[in-house]
């Protein structure tokens, strides 16, 4: 059975024991820690996991681009994520995302030498986690939030180019929804390497706000056998894409919503699949 777990990000909490003690009472088994890692402390985010009985699923920088486009380069981004790569294993954390490294490529000529930065950088950072013994995977995101790796198949080539097994993928409802011209097929392609699924409508919302078909998505997952972690990424449809909550009243929504979501995920493995 698949565990659950929450991006942290869209919880708005910065204090790491208050974001525990939430995702505990949300009823998680865990969490994909989002934001910028140094602003935790390592020891604080295992105490804090260990306190909750919660497991780190994994690292995700988030904001992860170049702090200037001048410091965009290959030898930059590798060093900013051998940063991450380090924290997560301090955290005990399953793996790191990579999906800002695209970003970096912002001074590279063409698509050709971008791909070519994109692959040396991913080969020298697989190489790096593999001696750390931490995985690393790739999210595919939507046109407007990268330039690069958009859809199951593109991060297939580029796990292919690596040429490692370390080297997963992240498929995510809501990106899927804008790029995949067939996301079921994209589900089932991804199979062997498909390291966690997460949960956002086609509006970024919870399940059933938008046009996301969850019980085909949920089917797909069951006939391929996948049983690694789902990630909640939902967000109140005022706040969408990206706001976080500011007030009680909208805490207590998301966190409804949040509720909701997993009750109808669960309740569709009782459901026949179509």
């Amino acid at each position: 059975m698949s565990k659950l777990g929450v991006c942290s990000w869209i919880l708005g909490i910065s204090d790491i024991n208050a974001l525990m003690e939430k995702v505990k009472m949300l009823g998680l088994d865990g969490v994909q820690l989002n934001g910028d890692w140094s602003d935790y402390n390592a020891k604080e985010v295992i105490e804090a996991a260990d306190l909750f009985d919660l497991e780190i699923f994994a690292i995700d920088p988030f904001d992860s681009g170049p702090p200037a486009k001048g410091q965009a380069n290959a030898e930059t981004a590798i060093a900013f994520y051998k940063n991450i790569i380090d924290f997560a294993v301090q955290v005990k954390a399953s793996w790191v995302n990579l999906q800002g490294l695209a970003k970096w490529t912002v001074n590279c000529k063409d698509p050709k030498e971008s791909w070519e930065m994109l692959v040396h950088c991913c080969k020298t950072l697989d190489a790096y986690a593999q001696l750390k013994k931490v995985k690393i995977a790739y999210e595919c995101v939507n046109r407007y939030e990268s330039p690069m790796i958009h859809t199951a198949q593109k991060a297939m080539e580029l796990i292919k180019a690596v040429g490692h097994r370390n080297f997963g993928l992240i498929l995510n409802s809501f990106h899927m929804h804008i790029e995949e011209p067939d996301p079921l097929e994209a589900l089932r392609k991804s199979e062997k390497l498909l390291f966690s699924y997460q949960i956002s409508d086609s509006n970024r919302s919870g399940i059933g706000r938008g046009q996301v078909d969850f019980v085909k998505h949920h089917g797909v997952l069951e006939e391929i056998g996948f049983d690694g972690p789902i990630i909640i990424e939902v967000v109140l449809p005022e706040l969408v894409p990206g706001n976080t909550p500011k007030t009680a009243l909208e805490r207590e929504r998301l966190d409804e919503e949040i509720r909701r979501s997993i009750r109808v995920w669960e309740n569709l493995k009782e459901k026949p699949h179509i």
